[in-house]
């Protein structure tokens, strides 16, 4: 199907070539070379890293695609290789954080923990940093427009620094180690944004950035979630980004275990991180193979959410769900009071529909026998709305005052219920999780 033309570039741990016969895509290839700390002399190699990238990276791709996040991958053509389309790549090292670890805590000393579970952040923190080869800087067109000083300390030239003011036309470049009061963190040195930044059609140079974090966060945030439902911490991430030949900003390269840090429930690590702190290889090839095996076990699940009303008046107040992977919106008029064995059947029926669950919303005028009553014959969470409760305040007991056995929940705003039963849905699906928790990681800009 697809025919390998020439090498597009190489880099540390992959190869990419050229399609023979299509310009829009190219073939990525995976090397089971290991890298760390920008040196040589470190690289090692164990026999299922390619394997294991391609995998890793393969499955995320696919898992953010069913999340709506635009990405460069297409699909995998074989244990080492996929398909992706051809991107005119944006010089950028894109960060966002979760917990305060690695050169974030060197740079925020301030955030050390004692103990195994670092300071966690209630939203992300987002970062920038220039992409350099050599502590050179390449303009768009591939031509030098600086290079980063020399670090004393290793006496090579800074790699890869921090962009302190992203959202201004000339950078200021950091120390990505180093804190800002620390006088060696000030590289004096400056770049032109529009020297870096891409202008293709239909993105501004001006919000680009802003593009960039909101794809990133909710990115992170599907990762997160799916990590999240296997027992697993997500602590950062690292990605890229590109233009695809149409001008389509996606997320490219690759993302597997060398791009994030990665915990399992004991705070062990399981990423590359691991073979920087200097264990074993055979331990860093183990843990490679675990996350790729829980990677494998990625989906979207199929749930519901079940909007109930005791009859079709009470449809003309049902609020809207969201279009979200995974979940489905079922309506269903049937009175708790007039109808009980009709609603224990159509329970039933619903309940077989979707072995992976889903809440119900029971939308009731008047005296609420409707969320009660399925509150006592099924686990699926049951949330009642009492719809006349703002003109006609007594009508809530009938929603609050229940018998034992009955865990009916009550909610007066038919919008608040439904971000309720997202709530809820996110602890198996990684794309609600994205939903929810971006909008209120929001509130807190």
């Amino acid at each position: 199907m697809y025919k390998k033309g020439t090498l597009n570039a190489e880099g540390k741990t992959k190869r990419i070539h050229n399609e023979e016969t299509r310009q829009d895509i190219v073939l990525v290839a995976n090397k089971n070379d290991i890298t760390a700390f920008d040196d040589k002399k470190f690289t090692k190699q164990f026999g299922s890293k390619g394997l294991c990238a391609t995998t890793t990276t393969c499955k995320v791709f696919e898992l953010l695609q069913n999340a709506g996040i635009p990405v460069a991958y297409v699909e995998q053509i074989g244990p080492l290789e996929f398909v992706a389309k051809k991107c005119k790549m944006i010089p950028l090292e894109v960060v966002v954080r979760r917990y305060a670890v690695g050169s974030y805590l060197k740079r925020h000393p301030e955030l050390k923990r004692v103990g195994t579970i670092p300071h966690r952040f209630h939203r992300l923190v987002f970062e920038l940093f220039l992409k350099t080869t050599g502590g050179k800087i390449l303009t768009l067109d591939g031509s030098i427009c600086g290079e980063t000083p020399v670090d004393p300390e290793t006496n090579k030239h800074i790699e890869d620094p921090l962009i302190s003011n992203p959202d201004e036309d000339v950078w200021n470049l950091r120390h990505p180690k180093y804190p800002q009061w620390d006088e060696r963190s000030r590289l004096n040195c400056q770049v032109f944004r529009q020297d870096i930044l891409p202008d293709p059609d239909n993105h501004n140079k001006e919000t680009l950035i802003k593009e960039v974090e909101e794809i990133t966060r909710k990115a992170f945030f599907v990762l997160e979630g799916a990590f999240a439902t296997l027992g697993h911490h997500l602590i950062d991430f690292k990605i890229e980004f590109g233009f695809t030949q149409t001008g389509k900003l996606v997320v490219a390269d690759v993302i597997d275990n060398d791009s994030w840090r990665l915990c399992d429930q004991e705070w062990v690590e399981m990423s590359k991180e691991s073979f920087r702190q200097g264990k074993e290889l055979s331990e860093v090839e183990r843990n490679y193979g675990i996350v790729t095996e829980l990677v494998k076990q990625f989906r979207v699940p199929s749930q519901t959410i079940v909007l109930w009303g005791g009859s079709k008046s009470d449809g003309d107040e049902f609020p809207e769900i969201p279009e979200i992977a995974g979940i489905n919106n079922d309506e269903v008029y049937k009175s708790g009071h007039k109808a009980p064995c009709g609603s224990a059947e159509e329970l039933e029926a619903i309940m077989a529909e979707y072995p992976e669950g889903g809440v119900i919303i029971a939308l009731v005028g008047k005296s609420n026998g409707l969320g009660p009553t399925l509150s006592a014959r099924t686990s699926w969470p049951v949330i009642s709305v009492p719809l006349t409760a703002k003109k006609r305040p007594h009508d809530v007991w009938s929603s609050l005052e229940m018998p034992s056995q009955v865990p009916n929940m009550t909610i007066l705003s038919p919008e608040n219920a439904v971000l309720a039963a997202l709530n809820i849905l996110a602890q198996k699906n990684s794309v609600a999780y994205m939903h929810r928790q971006y909008a209120i990681e929001e509130l807190d800009q």
